[in-house]
């Protein structure tokens, strides 16, 4: 299971309904395909740079997937053929690893100087 990074642009013709409906058409093929939602963003209505299909304006989506590699492919096409669907970009991201933190050498060296200054003195 990979992890994902898609945006998405719908039309800004359709009802808040309509709107509402596609984004769980695109939730039901993620689940149906065995991927998962970590998290998705509305960015809103937002103007287009150039119109795409006679249209200037789209909401935009932002959501983070963990799915199968296999089926990529198959979401793009969900996304081409889907009435509604504007754009769609699904980049492949990494899973950020979690550093590993070392135990204070810098404290101990420190302490130690503390130490040998205090036998000195």
């Amino acid at each position: 299971m990979n992890y994902y990074e898609v945006l998405y642009i719908v039309s800004a013709n359709l009802s808040d309904e309509e709107r509402q409906g596609l984004v769980q058409k695109f939730h039901d093929f993620v689940e149906r395909n065995g991927g998962s939602f970590r998290s998705e963003n509305e960015w809103g209505l937002r103007t287009l740079a150039y119109p795409i299909l006679k249209q200037d304006r789209g909401y935009y989506y932002l959501a983070y997937i963990n799915l199968p590699a296999s089926v990529v492919k198959d979401l793009y096409y969900f996304f081409r053929v889907t009435d509604g669907f504007l754009r769609a970009m699904i980049v492949k991201k990494e899973e950020k690893k979690e550093k590993e933190i070392p135990e204070k050498p810098e404290e101990t060296k420190a302490e130690e100087v503390t130490q040998e200054v205090e036998e000195n003195v």
